[in-house]
């Protein structure tokens, strides 16, 4: 079974991760309950990746024995549970995908493939200052670009800027944040051969 083990899991802080390479066809994924909401996508592959998703968060909330939880959509598509002390997040970039579970309020997990020309539209969500620091190294570009999705789907803020209200500083082996010029917090990450993942957990 091709489940990539993950190193952002951590039990300790009530932080689960599943990360998965989708080798199987729709059926396989499709174990979740029929009541949690699926969005309406046409692509073949993007439905798929939305199902792999969602069977990653469903293996998790067993394992939690939380089964009896509802996975719910708000009005931006994002899922939620019907509880107050769990928060949810989930991300895909055929052919992974990958979802996280914790009781941090701020939870946010995105997963991003190497491949995409990320410097196109670097301009666009980063600041002066980042856009001169990376822009012409790819990895720090993905991870950046991935670590302010994690935090735009952790803050759950209409309309946050990515390039003017979201900072980052990447350091050696150490990603920072700060939203709003306020709280400064880390980004937790993984970097594997094709892909990057970053969590916000906060």
């Amino acid at each position: 079974m091709p489940e990539i083990s993950s190193q952002l899991s951590n039990p300790s802080l009530d932080t689960y991760v599943k990360l998965w390479k989708i080798e199987e066809a729709a059926d396989f994924f499709q174990k979740f309950p029929a009541s949690w909401v699926m969005p309406s996508i046409n692509v073949a592959h993007k439905s798929l990746e939305s199902l792999a998703a969602r069977y990653c968060l469903w293996e998790l909330m067993k394992s939690l024995d939380l089964s009896t939880l509802v996975l719910h959509q708000d009005d931006r598509k994002r899922p939620y549970l019907n509880h107050f002390l769990w928060h949810v997040s989930i991300s895909h970039s055929y052919p992974f995908a990958v979802a996280c579970i914790s009781k941090k309020p701020f939870t946010g997990i995105d997963l991003e493939k190497k491949d995409r020309n990320v410097q196109k539209i670097a301009p666009r969500f980063l600041n002066p200052m980042e856009l001169e620091l990376w822009k012409d190294d790819a990895l720090k570009l993905t991870l950046a670009w991935s670590a302010k999705e994690s935090i735009y789907k952790a803050w759950k803020q209409p309309g946050l800027s990515f390039q003017k209200e979201i900072e980052l500083q990447i350091n050696a082996d150490k990603l920072r944040a700060q939203v709003n010029q306020e709280d400064s917090f880390n980004v937790a990450y993984e970097i594997f051969d094709e892909f990057v993942i970053t969590l916000v957990n906060h």
